[in-house]
C-alpha cells in the first residue's frame, strides 16, 4: 500500500551537513606515535558525495558514497616538522573495511619524512578505519552529541512511516482510449 506521503514505500532524508560534522568530529584528532614520531588528524579538508536515510519496504537503511580528504602533521623523532595530506577517494556503504583506500601524501618529501609518512600509513589509518565502521550505525542512530533542536533524536526516525500511518491507497483511475 503506499499514498502521496510515501510512494513506492520509498523516504529519504539527505545527511551530508551532518555527516561532514561527523567525519570531522570522530577523526580529527585521531593521534598515535612510534619510535618517538608523533602524527595526527589536524583537519577535514573535503568531504563531498550524497550521504542519505531511507526507508524502503518498512526498514531504515543507510546509502552513502563520499570522498574525505584529512590534513594530517606530525614531529619527527628529532624535531623536525611534518605535514600533508590523507585522501580516501572512496567511502561507501557498501565497501568493507579491508577495502578503503588512503593516499597518504607528505609536503617536502625526503627520507626523514618519508618514515614519518609510514606511521601515518600503517598506524593512524587502522584508527580512521574503526571510526569510518561506525558510521552507518551511527548515522540511523545519530548520538545526542549531534542533537540539533529542531531534529528528532535520530535519523532513522523522520523517514520511518509505521503503516497503520500511511492511510488508504489512491484509487485506480480508469485508462482513457486512445484517440483515432
Amino acid at each position: 500500500m503506499s499514498n502521496w506521503k510515501n510512494v513506492n514505500n520509498w523516504v529519504s532524508k539527505n545527511c551530508i551537513v551532518w555527516a561532514q560534522t561527523y567525519f570531522t568530529d570522530k577523526v580529527v584528532g585521531l593521534e598515535t606515535e612510534k619510535d618517538g614520531h608523533k602524527v595526527k588528524i589536524s583537519n577535514l579538508s573535503s568531504c563531498t558525495g550524497d550521504v542519505e536515510v531511507c526507508q524502503r519496504k518498512g526498514k531504515i537503511i543507510t546509502i552513502y558514497d563520499v570522498a574525505l580528504e584529512y590534513s594530517w602533521e606530525g614531529v619527527a623523532a628529532d624535531g623536525t616538522k611534518v605535514s600533508g595530506t590523507i585522501t580516501v577517494p572512496e567511502c561507501c556503504h557498501d565497501t568493507d573495511l579491508d577495502e578503503y583506500v588512503f593516499n597518504v601524501s607528505v609536503k617536502e618529501e625526503d627520507t626523514l619524512k618519508r618514515t614519518v609518512r609510514d606511521v601515518v600509513k600503517k598506524q593512524l589509518t587502522p584508527l580512521m578505519r574503526k571510526q569510518f565502521s561506525l558510521f552507518s550505525k551511527d548515522l540511523i542512530q545519530r548520538p545526542p552529541t549531534y542533537l540539533f533542536l529542531l531534529e528528532p533524536l535520530d535519523h532513522g526516525s523522520d523517514v520511518y512511516i509505521e503503516v497503520d500511518k500511511l492511510g488508504t491507497a489512491a484509487p485506480l483511475r480508469q485508462a482513457t482510449p486512445a484517440k483515432e
